[in-house]
């Protein structure tokens, strides 16, 4: 009789044991998140993409002379207190560098623009040597041969390069956000969890006439930094009673950015999925209302 009852609890506690392997494990909260929301509270989320153009009416205040969110994030990594990241993913670091690398100033003289194979095919080259002696001298005649060098001016000569150059802050006036849009049940309410910040240099600076990514930072690490800096104003040049840090300012979602992406299988933008730009912004506005109907429809009975 011992035996069967020592066999029978051994029989319980292997079920239990098994059953306890088999429940999934709690999922970690969001590491890159400044107010992380439980798993099991999620109702729905959403990877979405904005770009930001500091260079807006709405969005100046983080732009203000000497006082550029993108001064302050350049001066954080210089000093060695900000981590960059090569893209959104936030896995791999960008080296200190590498990072001076991309904010170097593409030259932009009439030379530079020219590849190799059009340098030897002579362009650019018009006008650097005078027409050979005996030519035709424009009235049906030859001109003399003449042993004199022609004078040149100094117009034709190319600056001397001085040093390197790096864009200044109030060139890198595009910022791409990524964020996760969350309805959390409990508190059945709609909440923009900003993940990442990207610097990119808008196309009209590049001599390209691409966009050009500077660096991404974790949006955690920024709100920190924003927080010990009471520099970091959100300028309110309605009241200058009023100006806020630049880390209220985001928490209070005192900006304007357009949705370029959301989440999909062929990680393409609005405007590549829906064929055109004008396509692209009407979904981007259409998004916004359906997470402000879906955030509606939490409260209705």
């Amino acid at each position: 009789m011992k035996s069967v009852n020592r066999y029978f609890l051994l029989m319980v506690f292997a079920v239990l044991g098994f059953y306890a392997q088999a429940q999934e494990k709690p999922v970690p909260p969001n590491q890159n998140s400044v107010r992380p929301i439980d798993e099991s509270s999620i109702h729905y989320k959403a990877r979405l993409w904005r770009r930001m153009d500091l260079n807006e009416k709405i969005n100046q205040p983080f732009f203000s002379k000497n006082n550029e969110i993108t001064k302050f994030i350049m001066d954080w990594v210089k000093a060695g207190v900000l981590v960059p990241y090569t893209n959104d993913s936030l896995t791999t670091k960008l080296t200190y560098e590498k990072f001076l690398d991309n904010l170097k100033m593409e030259e932009q003289s009439q030379e530079s623009a020219l590849s190799d194979a059009e340098k030897a095919a002579g362009f650019g080259a018009e006008g650097s040597s005078p027409k050979a002696a005996g030519t035709d001298d424009g009235w049906g005649g030859s001109a003399p041969k003449s042993t004199e060098v022609p004078a040149k001016d100094d117009f034709d000569q190319k600056p001397t390069p001085i040093g390197v150059e790096y864009y200044y802050a109030k060139d890198l006036s595009i910022l791409e956000i990524r964020e996760d849009a969350v309805i959390d049940r409990r508190r059945s309410r709609l909440y923009f969890d900003i993940q990442s910040i990207k610097i990119v240099i808008p196309a009209s600076k590049t001599k390209a006439g691409f966009d050009k990514e500077i660096a991404t930072f974790r949006f955690k690490d920024l709100y920190k930094l924003f927080r010990s800096e009471p520099n970091c104003v959100w300028y309110n040049s309605e009241n200058e009673m009023q100006h806020k840090n630049m880390a209220d300012a985001f928490d209070l979602r005192m900006f304007q950015a357009r949705i370029i992406k959301k989440g999909n299988v062929e990680d393409k933008l609005l405007s590549d999925l829906y064929g055109g730009e004008k396509e692209g912004l009407m979904m981007s506005q259409l998004l916004e209302y359906k997470l402000l109907e879906m955030e509606h429809d939490m409260w209705e009975n």
